[in-house]
């Protein structure tokens, strides 16, 4: 199995049991057209995440000084601003947003090589991060109030719009997927420990199932795995060799037919975005030729529009 074979196959198995997250109905499978919509004011965009009648788009990436920065884009002028820049975001690594449009959760990993040091006042580089609370109408910012959670590299909201999951690690610097009121308080420890060796972007489906990618995780078909982490703690290996970039960012277009990855395809050297439907198994993909080193993706929950970063550029995908 090649590995463009090994992403689309890993994207099916996703899509058919997230289909049921879709967003609005009638939209076509696939974007057909995909548009640069910034490039300027920002560097080393990852993950991204829409408001649900995606007018704006969020992008966690740095500014012109250097510092971590979660920045609001609006779609029809392309005006990006920051909604906070600086402490205390050490490394913003995922993005989810309320189901309300409010409040985006930010999964920081916070700084510093994971080893038995991490937690050492001692040492300057390790410092553990957690899940911050982000206002969109104000950028005023709080910590998720989630102990035993000392880094996060993904979050995301249930589809029911009471819970929010994050995959990362706990104080003890075990690799771990969590499970807590969007409010806050102690979180339900789904799976830890191995094989889970870096979770990072997850998806949540309507039967409690969490999809996990790891980037570092690895089996005979080479590093990067997706996990499916049932409700009870039960997890099975769904697919490898998904070889993640930085970000790996994953998503079901708005309709919820199709799910679709940001890649970089080494034989034609273009950015593309590969779309696989779960109803026929069809595989296709939508050439990005502005696009350069793919992060992030994400679909706005009530509209039909989707945001694509590359680490110095946010795209729009429309159907």
């Amino acid at each position: 199995m090649n590995h463009a074979t090994r992403i689309m196959t890993g994207l099916l198995a996703l899509a058919a049991v997230a289909g049921c997250n879709a967003g609005p109905t009638g939209s076509p499978a696939k974007p057909t057209k995909v548009e640069l919509l910034t490039d300027t004011g920002f560097r080393q965009a990852g993950a991204v995440e829409s408001s649900p009648d995606g007018t704006t788009f969020y992008v966690a990436a740095y500014d012109d000084m250097g510092r971590p920065t979660v920045f609001s884009v609006d779609v029809d002028s392309g005006d990006l601003a920051p909604l906070h820049a600086g402490e205390p975001f050490l490394y913003p690594a995922d993005l989810a947003m309320s189901c309300d449009g409010s409040t985006l959760f930010v999964a920081d990993t916070g700084v510093g090589v994971l080893d038995s040091e991490i937690g050492d006042p001692k040492d300057p580089l390790g410092q553990q991060g957690g899940v911050h609370v982000l206002s969109t109408a104000d950028g005023s910012l709080t910590k998720l109030e989630a102990p035993g959670i000392a880094r996060a590299n993904g979050v995301v909201v249930s589809v029911d719009c009471e819970s929010l999951y994050v995959a990362g690690w706990t104080d003890m610097e075990m690799p771990a997927l969590f499970k807590l009121p969007l409010a806050g308080g102690n979180p339900e420890v789904l799976y830890e420990g191995e094989p889970l060796r870096s979770p990072t972007g997850l998806h949540v489906d309507a039967n409690g199932v969490s999809w996990v990618m790891d980037h570092l995780a690895r089996n005979e078909s080479g590093e990067g795995l997706l996990f499916a982490v049932t409700p009870e703690g039960e997890i099975s290996e769904v697919i490898g060799g998904l070889g993640m970039g930085r970000h790996g960012g994953v998503s079901l277009v708005p309709a919820g037919v199709t799910a679709a990855i940001p890649t970089y395809n080494e034989a034609t050297k273009q950015t593309e975005l590969v779309v696989a439907n779960t109803e026929s198994g069809e595989v296709d993909t939508v050439p990005i030729p502005d696009l350069a080193h793919p992060t992030g993706i994400a679909a706005a929950r009530d509209a039909s529009v989707m945001v694509i970063a590359g680490e110095q550029s946010i795209h729009i995908a429309t159907f």
